[in-house]
């Protein structure tokens, strides 16, 4: 028999713990981490997050299924006034009453990410200008670049821990009040070295990135969830993600790929998703990502290419992968060329088998599979192909004949 564990109520109205907001909820994860862990139950409502919920090793956060709403609120930035040094734990800024005590800020460029080098972190006590954060500056942001601090956090978020799960939750993005999140940081939903995590039934949409990202860690599986109008990638696993599953979700509208795969993801299956129209590419998959099993899932009408093998050099291309039972429908563009699978670089030991590749509504030039210069051991499998001017080509130019 398994051993009980804590089970906590929090709602808008009544429960355990009352209240509408972050606090309410970050208050009972840590109540119920502090107790070895145990399940955090959030009823019905919106709740208006400004400040990131961080998961604990152990705790549930479980919706009421389609009624819980996870809203992120309006952004708030202010110039920094000193330099904000690498290995220092505290910043110095203009307007120092937009960030509270315990307040998920990220340090950064104005203009720009610096990807791994925009530091997130929560602010852990203040003094005057000077707000004092819970973790080391990631790198140097000079004022003379236009250095900033941010709220702009995930909306649900988990650091090094294990055995976590999130289920029910619907995540609105509040994009129009937020500046756009690069996904090595932030995402709707975000996870970073985190170990033996489940997403389940999860929505994020509206999102100004990516709707989930995870970075490192392991046996992450994402099962039943929605993805869809987000700024970002739909979902970015990467940076060493061993071992993920993501399965009959959803990822669709988005501003960049559906699913991207980032550097070293492996032992991975993508299987029963439906990756459609969005600004990328359905899939992409590049640097380092060996061994991953990708079948039974659905890429179309999106802007770029249904399955992109990027432009990688040996020895960091992809290598390895098995794509099988794919339906791969009317992707590509006037701009970007019309092609169901393009593999690119030094991509190699890749089985293609027994897909689907059609362009129902037709197009000038079309490709089934396109194949560059330097790929190699490349397997197809009884793939079929509708309307394609060329199923299989080894050129990026077709040649005029096909025009």
């Amino acid at each position: 028999m398994d051993m009980e564990k804590i089970n906590v109520f929090v709602s808008p109205g009544s429960g355990d713990l009352t209240g509408g907001t972050h606090l309410a909820i970050q208050a009972a994860i840590d109540y119920v981490s502090g107790l070895g862990g145990g399940v955090v139950r959030l009823g019905a409502g919106i709740y208006e997050i400004d400040s990131a919920l961080h998961l604990r090793t152990g705790v549930e956060l479980c919706g009421t299924p389609g009624e819980t709403v996870l809203r992120r609120g309006e952004e708030r930035v202010s110039p920094l006034l000193a330099d904000a040094d690498l290995h220092e734990r505290e910043v110095t800024v203009q307007y120092p009453d937009y960030f509270p005590i315990g307040q998920s800020i990220i340090v950064k460029l104005a203009d720009r990410s610096k990807g791994f080098l925009d530091t997130t972190a929560t602010v852990i006590g203040k003094r005057g200008s000077v707000l004092y954060l819970d973790r080391e500056l990631y790198a140097t942001i000079f004022v003379h670049e236009g250095g900033i601090v941010s709220t702009l956090s995930p909306v649900v978020s988990a650091y090094e821990c294990r055995d976590v799960v999130l289920r029910h939750l619907h995540i609105e993005g509040n994009r129009e009040r937020n500046s756009l999140a690069n996904g090595c940081r932030l995402a709707g939903i975000y996870l970073f070295q985190c170990h033996n995590a489940l997403l389940e039934h999860c929505q994020v949409y509206r999102y100004n990135g990516d709707g989930i990202s995870y970075q490192g860690g392991s046996d992450i599986a994402v099962a039943h969830c929605d993805c869809s109008d987000n700024s970002g990638k739909g979902i970015h696993p990467g940076s060493g993600t061993d071992r993920t599953r993501i399965s009959h979700s959803r990822f669709a509208g988005n501003g960049m790929d559906g699913i991207f795969f980032c550097w070293r993801v492996r032992s991975g299956i993508v299987e029963y998703c439906d990756s459609s129209g969005n600004g990328m590419s359905g899939f992409s998959i590049g640097h380092k990502d060996t061994g991953n099993w990708i079948r039974h899932n659905r890429f179309a009408g999106n802007r770029y290419y249904g399955l992109f093998f990027r432009n990688e050099p040996d020895p960091m291309a992809a290598s390895q992968n098995i794509v099988r039972h794919n339906r791969i429908e009317d992707n590509g563009s006037k701009e970007m060329g019309y092609v169901g699978i393009r593999l690119r670089g030094s991509t190699r030991d890749v089985e293609i088998g027994c897909n689907d590749i059609r362009f129902p509504k037709g197009a000038a030039g079309t490709i089934g599979i396109c194949m560059e210069e330097h790929v190699q051991d490349i397997r197809l499998l009884d793939n079929t192909f509708l309307n394609c001017c060329k199923d299989v080509h080894t050129h990026w130019l077709l040649d005029e004949e096909t025009h």
